[in-house]
């Protein structure tokens, strides 16, 4: 056992090392699966980007040409050396209008209303007959506002080939000039809308500013009031479902409007646009556009169940419980082996306390029988009763051998499950009386009584191997663990609770007893109570671990009981039963003799 120590403390050890490697490597993995996760959820928001810049460009673009296609045709007629001749009214400006970009973009509906503002008088003139003041206010105060806000032409004067008065020349400076700032949007923030009556949907200006190309100072305005849902809804519709806004390897199979929804607000959050089927969460991405076009807000979210779909092999999913699941396995596993070490060092020292108490309780009788066989062999005994008495000895300690070594090959049979028994119907009576005849050299020698308490007529089935095993175990413990002097009690009855099917039989003593927590644990095999009596007590261990195999093969039980006023324990067996009588007789005690003298080996 000393030299199991150091191996005990390193299996240990390496149990422990185990633990903490599975949890390493289950830290480890879990953090991989978790960097993977956010790589892909990086990726993700960056198609999104992608994506929502598409958007933005190919928006503008289009918003871009719609504008110019519904103003080129005023702004290229201005002329401001001449410009009484070359302005249009804001009706002909409509007309204009409608005929070239309402074919094509199906998005003037919406129009409330054309307007001209001329920069020299300030005169602002509309197309409806009426319109409130506030309203018309706050169209010019925003006109003039931008017109105000470009930046001064620089360079060198722009051409163009051709004229819309064809009595110039094919080529020729320009006195009027349109860039891509001359052309904007502008929505009316909240405040404003609530001034002009409409809160929910935010009124939107079209308009062109064209300038002079030497001083760059504004000469008119062209423009309309529209709402922003009709004029630029079937553009982004148009986009959204035709254009891809996201390279078709990603996309593979997949068609764009089913993984990618896009909205468009503006900067105070009030909507113009929602795609169909419209996702909230998930990967998202905005922009916002300039203040030309403005200040659009774009929004663009991939679709959360398959966006999986642009990753290759998937989104990694978590496997937090799966590595949960084989470290907490592991660890079971691991307690379950240190259970197992603890449980195979406390079967080797009981096992070696088994060995040492088996060899205690040989040895005994063999030193016995080895000198009375001696003085016998040498002629040293002087008288037919020494030599009587010497052969009884020998005798007495055969039988007690024989004993002994039956048990240990119950026990080894019990545990390879290999004990067979053959049932038969004995007396029990009769029974209790040869076990206790087989006993009585033991009591003597110890000093000890034995008293019968018997019910005469009680017929168990039984192997009378077993059954007389069973009562010589329970009567070595009672002499065992009981006082020198003590009367042992070995009484029987009918079960009282089993309609005469069942009968018992019981060994008393008078030694200290059993406490309650510890009846269940002394069947088992190797199991000693540390009690003074015991500590000076040989024994293996291993007798009432054979008791209960033998009760429970013949289909009967064992239990312990405190025994009463004489304060000792208790041992009952129950065997199925044949009949019963009610005449319990006296008592019969076997009275002790004089123990033959002590002989000790020198």
């Amino acid at each position: 056992m000393r030299a199991s120590g150091p191996r005990s403390v390193g299996t240990v050890l390496l149990l422990a090392l185990a633990l903490v490697l599975v949890g390493v490597l289950v830290y480890q993995a879990q953090d991989a699966v978790r960097s993977q996760q956010r790589i892909a959820e990086a990726t993700l928001n960056d198609y999104a980007s992608f994506a929502d810049w598409q958007l933005t460009q190919q928006a503008k673009s289009s918003v871009l040409s719609i504008v110019i296609t519904s103003f080129s045709a005023q702004a290229s007629r201005v002329d401001p050396q001449r410009l009484a001749q070359t302005l249009m009214s804001p009706e002909q400006a409509e007309a204009d209008a409608r005929a070239i970009t309402e074919p094509w973009c199906r998005c003037l509906g919406g129009v409330q209303y054309f307007f001209r503002y001329d920069w020299s008088d300030g005169t602002f003139r509309t197309t409806a007959n009426e319109l409130p003041d506030a309203a018309i206010a706050w169209a010019r105060d925003t006109v003039v506002s931008y017109a105000k806000s470009l930046a001064p032409i620089s360079g060198p004067r722009p051409t163009i080939f051709g004229s819309p008065d064809s009595r110039f020349g094919a080529l020729r400076p320009l006195s009027a000039v349109v860039n891509n700032d001359s052309y904007a949007m502008v929505f009316a923030d909240a405040a404003r809308g609530r001034a002009v009556g409409d809160t929910s949907v935010p009124q939107l200006l079209v308009f062109v500013v064209v300038r002079e190309a030497s001083a760059g100072r504004p000469v008119v305005i062209y423009g309309y009031a529209t709402d922003p849902r009709t004029y630029l809804g079937p553009t982004l519709s148009l986009i959204h479902q035709k254009n891809a806004l996201l390279p078709p390897s990603l996309l593979r199979e997949t068609s764009a409007d089913s993984i990618l929804s896009i909205a468009v607000t503006t900067i105070d959050g009030r909507e113009i646009y929602r795609s169909p089927g419209y996702f909230p969460t998930g990967h998202r991405a905005a922009d916002t556009l300039e203040a030309n076009f403005g200040r659009l807000v774009m929004h663009v979210g991939l679709r959360p169940d398959v966006a999986s779909q642009l990753m290759i092999g998937g989104l990694p999913r978590s496997r937090l419980p799966l590595l949960a699941g084989v470290f907490i396995l592991t660890a079971g596993l691991l307690g379950v082996a240190w259970r197992q070490l603890h449980r195979q060092q406390e079967l080797a020292r009981l096992r070696t306390e088994f060995v040492s108490g088996v060899s205690h309780e040989l040895r005994t009788p063999l030193a016995q029988i080895r000198w009375f066989a001696e003085l016998l062999h040498m002629g040293k005994l002087r008288s037919d009763e020494e030599r009587t008495r010497s052969a009884g000895i020998i005798d007495q300690e055969a039988r007690r051998l024989t004993y002994l070594v039956e048990n240990v090959l119950n026990f080894s049979r019990a545990e390879k499950g290999t004990n067979r028994i053959s049932p038969t119907s004995l007396d029990l009576g009769s029974e209790l009386r040869d076990a206790v005849e087989m006993f009585t050299p033991l009591a003597r020698s110890r000093r000890m009584s034995v008293r019968l308490a018997v019910t005469s007529g009680l017929t168990v089935t039984a192997d009378r191997d077993a059954l007389r095993q069973i009562l010589l175990n329970l009567l070595d413990n009672a002499a065992k663990y009981g006082p020198l002097g003590q009367t042992i009690t070995v009484g029987s009855a009918p079960s009282p609770a089993a309609d005469g099917s069942r009968a018992r039989f019981w060994v008393e003593d008078q030694g200290p007893g059993i406490p309650a927590a510890d009846r269940d644990r002394v069947w088992e095999p190797y199991v000693r109570l540390n009690r003074s009596a015991e500590s000076a007590t040989g024994g293996s261990g291993i007798g009432l671990s054979v008791v209960r195999e033998l009760v429970t093969l013949q289909g009967g039980a064992a239990w312990i009981e405190a025994a009463g006023a004489s304060g000792g324990a208790r041992v009952v067996v129950e065997l199925p039963a044949q009949g019963a009588s009610a005449d319990v007789p006296p008592p019969e005690p076997v009275a002790p003799q004089e123990p033959a003298p002590a002989i000790s080996e020198h």
